[in-house]
């Protein structure tokens, strides 16, 4: 990717142009036919036993959709075999006018994908779909500006707004107005520290609560935003946010296959982040989670990344926070696995924990590391599905359903609301509730 990161250094003026050697320059942008994979890629072509495992516990092919990750790998081999015997025959400048993209892998299975990873985790020889399928991505949206149109508007409105919907940065904060807390039968105010303010003071908190996109203007993000803040306020935890000054962490740029937005978007709040000399950030949303832990290290910006269902382990072991597990008394909870907590991260434990303080859990057929994804992933959430049976949400609600729970828990704003679009689709919105763990966390708060 340093192609793009020096273009983006360039755009952003962090370096001149004259400073670019023209031999890190490359011919083409994510991968377009077998020769601009890696060789980790295509390797896997090759390794492949056609076991099928992996197609067995995709989402999208669970619910009738196109994409079958056993496929992608098996087209990407017979591709491989193909240009390779052409250049045996023709040399180097072998052309038969044919390619990995479009002759063998379709656009509709592309954006089939979730990104869940469930492909990846089941198979038994280590296999990653999902990278091929990301450099198909970056190919069809950097080279031939192919991407779904719902996934363009999300990127302009990430470019315009810094976020994936069309609302305005200047409302990023107005979720924290009038957040209002009960604490020995007092309604109280809790207020939300900001960055600036307190550098203005003198002050660099302990932590910055980065609350992200979803967090910010989506109705149930909102929510565990605030929840999460009285959280924080009742604990007494040393910490700001960035208010107006957060834009987008860039996270769905980067899985639509768009990498200069995402380097871009990655860059700006790096700059901002290090200005406040940030150490430890807590996060709500697991994909901005990941991100942070995982992709920003590459740009510069390295942090301890917490999810916020660990930061409520740490303060129930502490003893910063007590809960009564009289409150939930009599529900039957199970969890939703975020993907990119899970399997993206391997934290299965922080939110059971929890829960398991509160009463316990009934857990689906599908958990932790073999959970089905939610179906918001990979940019889904913001465009339409690929035709099949049923929509990937529907197939996660009945699992729930399955418990014979009466409420589902989760730890993801977009996980939030797939999982209620399926309650509503289910007709059991009177039945059983969705909440995040930060808004189960304050019902049962002892104050």
């Amino acid at each position: 990717m340093n192609s793009v990161t020096n273009e983006v250094k360039i755009a952003m003026e962090l370096i001149d142009e004259s400073a670019i050697n023209s031999e890190e320059e490359v011919d083409v942008f994510g991968a377009e036919d077998v020769k601009d994979l890696n060789w980790k890629s295509l390797m896997d072509a090759y390794t492949c036993t056609e076991c099928g495992r992996c197609t067995s516990v995709c989402p999208a092919n669970l619910t009738g959709k196109k994409l079958s990750p056993r496929k992608i790998v098996m087209d990407t081999r017979d591709r491989l075999q193909e240009y390779g015997k052409g250049i045996r025959k023709t040399g180097k400048d072998f052309n038969d006018n044919k390619t990995l993209f479009n002759n063998y892998i379709s656009q509709e299975e592309l954006w089939a994908c979730t990104t869940c990873n469930a492909c990846a985790m089941e198979c038994p020889v280590n296999i990653d779909p999902v990278s091929i399928i990301l450099e198909l991505r970056r190919f069809t949206f950097m080279e031939k500006s192919a991407a779904p149109a719902l996934i363009n508007a999300m990127s302009t409105n990430i470019e315009n707004n810094g976020a994936p919907w069309k609302y305005s940065a200047a409302d990023r904060f107005n979720w924290a107005d009038n957040i209002k807390m009960t604490v020995n039968g007092e309604e109280k105010e809790v207020k939300v520290p900001l960055m600036a303010k307190k550098l203005a003071e003198g002050k660099t908190p302990e932590y910055l609560f980065w609350v992200g996109s979803a967090g910010s203007y989506d109705d149930g993000g909102m929510e565990i935003s605030r929840n999460f803040a009285k959280i924080l306020a009742h604990a007494e935890v040393d910490y700001a946010c960035l208010g107006t000054e957060e834009t987008d962490s860039g996270d769905n740029a980067k899985r639509a296959g768009n990498e200069f937005l995402f380097q871009m978007q990655a860059m700006m709040n790096i700059e901002v982040m290090n200005g406040y000399e940030v150490k430890k950030i807590i996060t709500c949303d697991p994909h901005d989670f990941n991100t942070f832990k995982n992709e920003y290290g590459d740009l510069g910006g390295n942090y301890e990344v917490i999810h916020h269902t660990q930061f409520i382990q740490q303060l129930i072991e502490t003893g910063k926070i007590s809960l009564n597990a009289e409150v939930l008394n009599g529900k039957k909870i199970t969890f939703h696995d975020p993907c990119y907590l899970g399997r993206g991260n391997g934290e299965y434990d922080a939110p059971r924990f929890t829960l398991n303080k509160i009463g316990g859990i009934t857990e689906m057929k599908r958990n932790k590391s073999r959970s089905l994804c939610c179906g918001a992933g990979g940019t889904q959430m913001f465009k339409e599905a690929e035709k099949g049976d049923k929509e990937v949400y529907e197939l996660r609600t009945e699992d729930a359903l399955e418990t014979g729970c009466n409420l589902i828990a989760t730890a993801c704003p977009m996980c939030m609301t797939m999982m209620k679009d399926g309650i509503k689709m289910k007709d059991k919105e009177n039945a059983i509730e969705v909440m995040d763990i930060a808004e189960i966390v304050v019902k049962s708060l002892e104050i």
